[in-house]
């Protein structure tokens, strides 16, 4: 079967939300979906069946036996032994595939919500019935029932997919500390529960390298429960040098929250609580900065809006992502995010560091905070040696890379270059059979065929 362009499927679901689309003919577009990873599952226990006419109805003669005919010729006690025996046998197997499927109806039953369905879901059931939560917790996959009930929401709801008749290969994102046994999973929910035509599982640094349109790089991905850092060297992830600090978007929410709270001014005028979905909302919305070593503060507030309410934040705007730089201040003793870039970076043959350190990427959502790369890029640039006469490894520049012009809708989100990464792979690999695991594959090797066919 030839894969069409038009169904080709990316997805990529992290600990925080869930991005996928379909149709990557057009890569200049943001994902079709994004939606929060979690899952709300609630517990039904079926009421009993109504009995049938035939269980309820009382017994009735035969014909025979009441209409006055003459009863035929009586067989011997032995025949009538035999042919009870076997009505008995086919009797007893008919009521006990009966009785196991009346069981397995009455068994309680999960049902799962996401997206706008656990929406609805929230507001028509108690807190008691329902239960919301996230499948991956610190980056790994908690809950796989939840998991697939995720994916399965986002193929065949949100983009429309027919399992009956699934055309769609799936380009799956994947993090680089998933597992053997992890991808084997979910090459056997993809192909027997989802029905897919086509998978290749891609691991995440190497699709936001690609959308920056390089090979080589530093991947510096601050994610909602940890930041990871990632060198690249032409198409390679090198493993042993890639840090991961447990520092990132959910400490540094907690952090701007307690600052905004001590903002009384902008507590009297919101007149509401104050929660994590509202620091989060300020933090992306560009009203954050971190102040460069020769930047002030300007003491102004600056107005900001959130669920309709208009306010003003003052000086705590520019505290927000304090935390990656002193993870003191939210109670962490790990290493800053420069000491890690420092500590990858060394992990690598010095005659490879140049080529990092002119190529760096800082994505995820807390890098839609302001100044938060320049501040990057002036600590580092002071912590390089610095000498009149380079050597032949003296690093002379600190760069970074950031989405070519040429995708102009996307060009100014970072936070995209790993979804538009993964359009351009899908678009390359998806064409040949060879390049990914199919049925034939699948079917051949079962699971463990995605450690053949795959990155």
């Amino acid at each position: 079967m030839a894969l069409r362009e038009e169904n080709f499927v990316v997805l990529h679901t992290g600990s925080w939300n869930t991005k996928a689309g379909i149709n990557v003919i057009d890569t200049n577009k943001p994902p079709h979906v994004t939606i929060r990873s979690l899952v709300g599952s609630r517990t039904v226990v079926p009421e009993p069946a109504d009995m049938t006419e035939a269980e309820t109805a009382p017994e009735t003669t035969t014909a025979e036996s009441t209409s006055g005919t003459p009863a035929p010729e009586t067989p011997s006690s032995a025949d009538i032994k035999v042919e009870k025996t076997a009505e008995a046998a086919a009797e007893g197997t008919t009521e006990a595939k009966e009785q196991a499927k009346e069981n397995e109806s009455n068994k309680p039953q999960t049902i799962y919500y996401s997206g706008s369905a656990l929406t609805e879901a929230t507001q028509q059931y108690p807190e008691s019935e329902l239960t919301v939560s996230t499948p991956i917790q610190d980056g790994i996959v908690k809950d796989w029932a939840s998991m697939e009930a995720l994916w399965r929401h986002v193929l065949f709801r949100e983009l429309g997919i027919k399992r009956s008749r699934n055309a769609s290969p799936v380009l799956m994102v994947v993090p680089t500390d998933w597992t053997k046994e992890e991808h084997e999973r979910i090459t056997q929910i993809f192909f027997e529960n989802f029905n897919v035509p086509g998978l290749y599982l891609a691991e995440e640094p190497l699709m936001i390298l690609y959308g920056c349109a390089a090979i080589t790089g530093l991947v510096i991905d601050i994610g909602h429960n940890s930041t990871e850092i990632t060198p690249i060297l032409e198409t390679q992830i090198l493993r042993n040098a890639i840090q991961s600090i447990p520092l990132a978007g959910s400490d540094i929410d907690k952090h701007f929250l307690e600052l905004l709270k001590g903002d009384a001014q902008l507590v009297r005028e919101y007149g509401e609580p104050l929660d994590l979905e509202f620091a989060r909302h300020l933090k992306e919305s560009g009203v954050c900065q971190v102040l460069g070593k020769d930047e002030k503060e300007n003491k102004a507030r600056v107005q900001a809006e959130y669920n309709g309410k208009k306010f003003t934040v003052g000086s705590v705007r520019y505290k927000a992502a304090e935390p990656l730089f002193n993870p003191d201040v939210v109670g962490k003793r790990v290493q800053t995010i420069i000491e890690a870039i420092h500590a990858a970076q060394y992990a690598v043959k010095a005659e490879k560091r140049q080529s990092l350190w002119e190529s760096i990427i800082v994505t995820g959502g807390t890098c839609q905070i302001k100044g938060l790369q320049a501040r990057i890029e002036s600590e580092l640039s002071d912590s390089l040696a610095v000498s009149e006469n380079f050597g032949e490894f003296q690093v002379r520049d600190v760069k970074f890379l950031k989405i070519p012009d040429y995708f102009p809708a996307l060009k100014e989100s970072i936070v995209h270059a790993g979804f538009l990464g993964s359009e351009i792979v899908a678009k390359l690999i998806f064409p040949d059979p060879r390049n990914y695991i199919n049925k034939v594959d699948y079917n051949e090797s079962g699971p463990s065929v995605v450690h053949t066919k795959t990155f």
